[in-house]
């Protein structure tokens, strides 16, 4: 169960203080988008005509980490950030669009799961848009607000809670991080974990970039 930071453990930012370091955060929802993205142009291209049963196999594994880390991060939200932010912001941010999005988001995620060839590259394509939709809005008006009011200890705390998971996922999704960084962002983040990280980073990569070519060809 997704462990929730309430209220009375926050404590608001103050003038001077470290910001949040929004880095990973970003990253997720980049590679989240691009991802989407990907696979809607990649199952557009097929349509109705069926994929090799290996690339169909190594499709599915793909997509069922994606669509697990799409709703994970949004139940994370709700769960983790979203309590130390209005806590720790009050009356400044109003998150009711963006949880009515996560709400929204759900159904089309089962309907990529339970579909094949033009249905599912248009649940693909729909998932594409309301992601596009729903970043561009979070990243406009939680971002700044994070930044302002949510101290860097709580943001903190948020991220190791947020990092919490199956170990299988994050064998996927620690190199998609990487592959979505930039250079500077993914010495950043590196710099940030440890060395424990990179070694993970360097037993994973090499399965992810597999996977990844069985999906999208070399």
């Amino acid at each position: 169960m997704t462990s929730e930071i309430r209220p009375p453990a926050v404590r608001p930012r103050t003038a001077g203080q470290p910001e949040a370091d929004l880095t990973t955060f970003a990253i997720i929802h980049r590679a989240m988008r691009g991802e989407a993205r990907r696979l809607a142009a990649l199952t557009a291209e097929q349509g109705d005509l069926p994929f090799p049963a290996e690339r169909e196999a190594a499709l599915q594994r793909h997509l069922d980490h994606l669509l697990h880390e799409i709703h994970s991060h949004h139940a994370r939200e709700d769960a983790i950030v979203w309590p130390v932010l209005v806590a720790s912001a009050g009356a400044a941010i109003d998150l009711g669009p963006l949880t009515e999005d996560h709400a929204a988001i759900d159904p089309c995620l089962d309907r990529i799961r339970a579909t094949r060839g033009v249905a599912r590259a248009t649940a693909l394509a729909d998932l594409r848009d309301l992601l596009d939709e729903h970043i561009t809005e979070e990243e406009a008006s939680v971002f700044p607000v994070l930044r302002r009011y949510v101290s860097k200890d709580d943001w903190d705390r948020c991220e190791k809670e947020i990092a919490k998971g199956p170990f299988g996922q994050m064998k996927w999704v620690v190199p998609l991080i990487a592959a979505y960084s930039t250079p500077p962002e993914l010495a950043h983040l590196l710099k940030e974990a440890g060395p424990v990280m990179r070694l993970i980073l360097r037993l994973t990569r090499p399965s992810f970039t597999r996977l990844s070519r069985a999906v999208y060809g070399a």
